[in-house]
């Protein structure tokens, strides 16, 4: 019998032509297999039972990195006088539906070729093979063939030829294959210089134990490198990126070092190895790091991810590793964007290669919270696979996301690709970024968008156009878990709690309850929400958190003279008696800053949701003891037109007595998480037992996270948070595209 077999999906690049071809060798069939644009074309022809036995151990046993969407096999003639299984040239022409594979971190056997003195690839620095090394950073066209990647003009030599060729070898048709004789090669630039020979890696490893600050070229930019241990160094690193207080990422040389300074759980341990390689967050042991994580009690820790990075860290245990780039600025993927970084003294030197960037791309950042996987940012290793979405689309779209963490999404059938982190959207870069990298992503997936193009409805969104369709805010973090997990045309509860949102009255959401009308995600209803209170300053209020605090203040017991006795104090309470920019706000992200302000935890910050971490690090300082006895705050809702409203004033005032009393503020910030979770448990009892989806950035708060799981599961309905794309505004334009 002769079989025709179609598979789409994840199936090219991640050597499924070769484990075809050992398949076929086993069970002594004929026929070929070629990769198309839609997937991979496969004929088998043979004994009826050994042709059905290739399928079946196909089916469960693809190659590792492999995803597959659809496997058809039909029965087809039989073609007489073929006498082998071959693997035929890729076809280019055709409807191009094949997915895109992800950079993938160097695998075990590239290593040990690396790391063995008797290997030709012995310390090479782009050793890479089917199972391993850039993808999606250096495609230029489907389908992955070499031709199609910035790899086209490295020839290669004899023997990698040989290799690229042989179906039965790891490096059959591994597009980026190259060795020292053939491929890319590194480069140091410092200061005027440009360095080819020597042992470059090296040289970088002393730099950087002598203090200096490096660039590193990775898969999908430069990042910055330097001794994390040197006060002085990340001192003027701050300076330099104009970050005075946000973490760093840190690589480590493997998991015992991690071990060392951080507390590492089996499920810790599995994301740190994923193929991936992300940034993992992981609880600090001790507080030998704070002046690189100083806000919160977590480091972002990864382990190295690329052959460069290998070999820089034979010479280091642990380095600062993040992204090149000014604050808020795209990552650095060209010399000449790094040799900026070096004319402005914000890097002393950096390791380079000839290998072209065709895509800009940031470490992809986790969390794990009670053993599940949450995404901080979703980006390198796992962009640009599409999430698929059940249901019937009108056609392809384009959805812009939101203006801070941004991503965009393009949606063709029930697919939807969530780009790679682009950043904030008031940096002009950043949204050249995002303009240049929707045209090339469009062009690369086939997918004609111009039609339906969907945009957050905030009027001060950077891509608001009243052409679009405009979609709020908290709906589209609604949806992006409903699109997760099937919950499309089901009614929900969806409880959404973050910082700043345009809501449908013209004010500030950030702590809302939707319920989607039965059959019709399109739409929600609002019915709860947390009590108004003023902005003063507006936008300003998000960074002189002080304000917030005021307005909370004046709002409850005039406490004003007491609390805030300055002049200035007084003109904010002016802006918010007159109502003078400051806008209404129901954020529960707003309420984190103001109740930190009222601590005394931090009155003006200079990253968004500083004040919400240190609130957050405060309260983890007592939430392990799980006896421990407190007064809960009270917990207050009203019925204001058959619309349920939180009432925060009790818990104000009770916040402020219990610092006339002296109380612990690690027990206030305590007990001030456990009054939100009271409040959303009190809520989902008076709307009845609906499934409930969360989704915002406030759900990022591992303690906030982790008690209203505890609580909601007493309340025996299902729930879901965001799991596959971001909770914060990076899953934005997934739930847009939902719509």
């Amino acid at each position: 019998m002769r079989q025709k077999i179609t598979i789409t999906g994840i199936v090219q690049g991640v050597g499924f032509r070769p484990t075809v071809y050992r398949f076929a060798q086993q069970f002594k069939l004929t026929g070929f297999i070629s990769n198309t644009p839609s997937g991979v074309h496969i004929e088998v022809q043979g004994k009826n039972v050994d042709v059905l036995e290739f399928v079946k151990k196909l089916k469960t046993n693809p190659p590792i990195l492999a995803k597959i969407d659809q496997f058809i096999a039909t029965d087809i003639p039989i073609v007489f006088d073929e006498v082998e299984f071959a693997i035929v040239e890729s076809v280019d022409t055709g409807f191009k539906n094949v997915e895109i594979s992800p950079d993938i971190a160097t695998c075990p056997d590239c290593l040990e070729d690396i790391f063995n003195p008797q290997n030709r690839r012995f310390h090479y620095p782009f050793t890479n093979c089917t199972n391993c090394g850039p993808r999606f950073s250096i495609i230029v066209d489907r389908p992955y063939d070499r031709q199609h990647t910035s790899m086209n003009t490295f020839t290669m030599c004899s023997l990698c030829q040989c290799e690229y060729e042989d179906p039965l070898d790891r490096r059959f048709h591994a597009q980026p294959n190259a060795c020292a004789a053939c491929g890319p090669k590194l480069h140091m630039l410092e200061n005027d210089t440009f360095k080819t020979t020597g042992d470059l890696i090296t040289l970088s490893a002393i730099h950087v134990e002598n203090g200096a600050i490096g660039a590193i070229k990775g898969l999908g930019g430069f990042n910055i490198v330097c001794d994390p241990q040197n006060l002085q160094t990340i001192k003027r690193l701050r300076e330099g990126k104009n970050r005075p207080h946000k973490a760093f990422a840190l690589m480590m040389k493997n998991i015992e070092i991690i071990k060392q300074h951080c507390v590492v759980t089996k499920e810790h341990a599995q994301a740190l190895q994923m193929p991936q390689a992300p940034i993992v967050l992981l609880k600090k042991k001790t507080k030998a790091f704070e002046h690189i994580s100083p806000d919160n009690n977590y480091l972002g820790v990864m382990l190295p991810y690329t052959p460069v990075h290998h070999l820089l860290m034979e010479h280091l245990d642990l380095v600062v590793m993040t992204s090149a780039n000014r604050a808020d600025e795209p990552i650095c993927i060209h010399d000449e964007d790094v040799k900026q970084l070096i004319n402005l003294d914000i890097v002393d030197f950096a390791l380079s290669n000839n290998r072209p960037i065709v895509h800009r791309c940031d470490d992809s950042i986790i969390q794990v919270i009670d053993k599940q996987k949450q995404f901080i940012r979703r980006s390198r290793g796992f962009v640009p696979s599409p999430l698929k979405v059940p249901g019937t689309f009108c056609g392809p779209s384009l959805s812009l996301g939101a203006n801070m963490k941004n991503t965009f999404a393009l949606q063709a059938d029930n697919q939807v690709y969530l780009s790679q982190h682009i950043g904030e959207l008031v940096d002009t870069r950043n949204y050249n970024f995002q303009k240049s990298q929707i045209l090339d992503l469009a062009n690369l997936l086939e997918v004609d968008h111009h039609n339906d193009t969907h945009c957050d409805a905030h009027p001060g969104y950077e891509n608001f156009n009243k052409d679009f369709k405009q979609i709020y805010h908290h709906h589209a973090h609604m949806l992006s878990v409903m699109g997760e997990h099937q919950l499309l045309g089901k009614q929900v509860v969806g409880v959404i709690c973050d910082g700043v949102g345009f809501g449908s009255d013209g004010n500030i959401w950030g702590f809302e309850f939707l319920v989607t009308p039965e059959d019709d995600h399109r739409d929600f209803i609002r019915v709860g929400h947390l009590k108004n209170f003023h902005l003063p300053g507006g936008d300003q209020a998000t960074f002189e958190i002080d304000r917030i605090a005021i307005s909370l203040a004046l709002n409850n017991i005039n406490a004003l003279p007491v609390y805030f006795p300055s002049a200035r104090s007084q003109m904010i309470a002016t802006l918010i008696e007159k109502k003078l920019n400051a806008p209404l706000c129901s954020s529960l992200g707003r309420l984190f800053d103001g109740v930190a302000s009222l601590l005394g935890l931090k009155n003006r910050v200079s990253y968004e949701a500083q004040a919400a971490m240190l609130l957050q690090r405060s309260a983890e300082n007592i939430s392990n003891n799980h006896l421990f006895e407190i007064d809960k705050y009270s917990t207050i809702i009203e019925n204001h037109g058959g619309v349920q409203v939180i009432d925060y004033h009790s818990m104000i005032i009770e916040v402020l007595k219990d610092l006339e009393n002296g109380i612990n503020t690690d027990v206030i910030a305590y007990k001030f998480h456990v009054w939100i979770v009271d409040s959303i448990v009190t809520m989902l009892k008076k709307l009845g037992p609906t499934p409930v989806v969360f989704s915002g950035g406030c759900f990022q708060n591992a303690l906030l996270t982790r008690l209203l799981s505890d609580a909601v599961d007493d309340l025996e309905v299902p729930y879901f948070f965001n799991h596959e794309v971001p909770c914060n505004d990076g899953g934005i334009s997934f739930g847009q595209a939902l719509v």
